[in-house]
């Protein structure tokens, strides 16, 4: 285990890094949690503080000083099951507001809606997005130049999520890519090559009546369109590079 599991389940790095630190001492004081982690000590205890909160972290006090500690582990689970059952009560919130909240949105005449993710939170978002666009499409994803491995460097655990949500509702695709670069080993695939000619510094992946452009940088960018006209223009442009890419 390190600090990036740790921060895949919810912590933040500060709360991940310090109990990662208490985890692997008896006890400590702030002064050396803080010398562990690189953080100011005001940082120091505010991250503390929290850790309290969710129990992963408790104290006793010897000479007026005060010495944390890592409790059980297994009070990960208990703080994920807390964690979940809040999500729950909040989610409820947010499907009552949904229909306020759509009015609220630009009114359907304009038609084209152009939306920008980045980083890590933004990916998962958009990855969750392009399962939901497909299903209520053709149930098929066209994909031109090689996402997968940022993907699964970015978030491995959300990557793998993702892969499972496609198998689950058999949503095929179709990747084109240059001659050299890996693929996914994925079901319902198929998969053809173009000369490094066309190699591109974005890939571009069409799903539903949408448009995603990925640009490699770091942090990742996604570009969405949402437009039928657009999405269908782009479906035949993948059709002739289709037509031209050998197996």
């Amino acid at each position: 285990m390190n600090t990036e599991t740790l921060i895949s389940l919810g912590l933040s790095r500060r709360e991940a890094e310090a109990y990662y630190a208490l985890l692997q001492v008896d006890e400590a004081l702030a002064s050396e949690i803080s010398e562990k982690t690189h953080e100011s000590r005001t940082n120091t205890y505010d991250t503390i503080n929290s850790l309290i909160k969710k129990g992963l972290v408790g104290y006793v006090i010897k000479n007026n000083r005060k010495y944390f500690m890592a409790t059980s582990p297994k009070n990960l689970l208990k703080w994920m099951d807390l964690r979940k059952e809040e999500l729950d009560n909040e989610k409820k919130i947010v499907e009552k507001l949904i229909p306020d909240l759509q009015k609220l949105r630009l009114p359907k005449e304009k038609k084209v809606i152009v939306e920008v993710y980045e980083g890590k939170e933004g990916v998962r978002t958009m990855l969750k997005e392009t399962i939901e666009s497909a299903k209520l499409g053709n149930k098929e994803i066209l994909i031109f130049g090689a996402i997968a491995g940022h993907l699964r460097e970015l978030d491995p655990l959300y990557h793998e999520r993702y892969y499972n949500e496609k198998k689950q509702y058999k949503l095929k695709t179709r990747y084109v890519f240059i001659e050299g670069e890996k693929y996914p080993k994925a079901p319902y695939s198929n998969y053809r090559y173009l000369p490094k000619s066309y190699k591109s510094f974005a890939a571009t992946a069409i799903h539903g009546n949408e448009v995603s452009f990925w640009l490699l940088t770091k942090p990742l960018v996604v570009i969405l369109v949402k437009n039928k006209e657009f999405a269908e223009t782009y479906r035949s442009n993948f059709e002739e590079l289709w037509k031209l890419a050998k197996k």
